[in-house]
């Protein structure tokens, strides 16, 4: 990953920044960044964490990965506490002073995640597009607030969903819905694992941020729980910011031994994966503590378990939350025994099993939005009207 600091010089041409709040959003960011750069130039600030979806793209600073993964504000107090121990209040200034030294330095800036994200971008430019990938009619509903500052910084919007770009369309904004840009960073390359076919597959999700090291134990000991009742395959889809040699030390803490790609205690063996397409569509059943990675394999139409977890991400609230978003596609556990139990019944219930599957296509939609959304930003760049730098 090239990554260097953008902020002495205004470009010559054709400029766009991407702001981005997450990893997928980040994903999301990196897959229109390849779609826009044959045309212009494109620099990238990742709000949240370090940035690393993306490559060969100029990154701005600071970029730093907080303890609370960026939900401080939407997590737990304890989370909030350790952002701001950690200097988080001074890293969030110096991000909103790198934007507003960006000002008149694009054409065009493109936010990528919630309204904050938005309000954060809007420091850098007028033309301000926006994708929503963070919020839906079905789960939780822009606020008035948010209409606000929806109808006062973004140009466009791209919905995650068409009932809410209907929803803000009728409130009198720029609102539409050309796909969900989640289901376009997947990445399934089509290969599937090394299975004997002969047994069900359950793919685990601990997660993309620091959380997903404290998640990984109680999901472990869920598939101990599985297995008993019914022989399966077990794979762990870890993200890419995700340390081996960490996730080796926490599972050893349980009692779980890492060889090679599988770890591995008493009878049960769990294959680690950075393959979270493949992983996922090889699942018969989904086990996730995870926010986009969820949304994605319901997408993919699969049944997905979850459960709150010990961290700052998947707490109660967010879990009740993900549960309107993705409605019957998610089976909301009480613990991980309860999960157990809910895969259980899910494998030996493939009717239930491609009912819910099918819930979770109509709710997270279908892919090919960034194509489009790349579409109507270089539609406006080639504008006479459109500011330059």
């Amino acid at each position: 990953m090239t990554s260097t600091t953008h902020e002495t010089h205004a470009p010559m041409h054709r400029s766009v920044l991407i702001v981005s709040n997450g990893h997928g959003e980040d994903a999301v960011g990196m897959a229109l960044a390849t779609r826009l750069k044959p045309s212009a130039a494109i620099t990238a600030f990742p709000l949240v964490g370090t940035g690393g979806a993306y490559a060969d793209v100029a990154l701005l600073e600071p970029r730093r990965a907080l303890p609370s993964g960026g939900f401080g504000l939407r997590g737990s107090w304890r989370g909030l506490w350790a952002d701001l121990w950690s200097g988080g209040m001074r890293h969030w200034m110096g991000q909103r002073a790198t934007l507003r030294r960006q000002r008149g330095r694009h054409n065009l800036v493109v936010a990528i995640g919630d309204v904050y994200c938005l309000r954060m971008a809007a420091l850098a430019g007028t033309y301000t597009d926006f994708v929503a990938t963070a919020k839906s009619e079905y789960g939780q509903p822009h606020g008035a607030f948010e209409r606000l500052l929806l109808r006062r910084y973004a140009r466009a919007i791209f919905t995650r969903d068409q009932v809410t770009a209907d929803a803000l369309h009728h409130a009198g904004l720029p609102a539409r819905y050309v796909g969900n840009s989640l289901m376009d960073t997947i990445g399934i390359s089509g290969g599937r694992p090394s299975l004997d076919g002969m047994r069900p597959t359950v793919t685990i999700l601990p997660g993309s941020r620091a959380d997903a090291y404290a998640n990984l134990g109680p999901l472990l000991q869920m598939c101990g729980r599985i297995v008993g009742r019914v022989p399966s395959h077990f794979l762990c889809a870890l993200a890419p910011g995700i340390d081996l040699k960490r996730v080796k030390a926490v599972a050893a803490t349980i009692g779980w031994v890492l060889e090679g790609e599988v770890l591995r205690r008493d009878h049960v063996a769990v294959t680690l994966t950075r393959a979270f397409g493949d992983a996922v569509q090889a699942a018969d059943v989904v086990v996730g503590l995870a926010g986009t990675a969820n949304e994605q394999a319901a997408g993919l139409g699969k049944p997905v378990v979850t459960f709150a977890g010990g961290g700052t991400q998947v707490t109660s609230q967010f879990v009740r939350l993900q549960k309107r978003l993705l409605g019957d596609a998610l089976i909301v556990a009480d613990n991980g025994a309860d999960a157990a139990e809910a895969v259980v019944r899910l494998l030996g219930d493939p009717n239930e099993r491609a009912t819910r599957g099918n819930v979770g296509r109509q709710r997270m939609g279908q892919p090919g939005a960034v194509a489009r959304i790349a579409e109507s930003v270089l539609a406006l760049l080639r504008e006479p009207g459109t500011p330059s730098p």
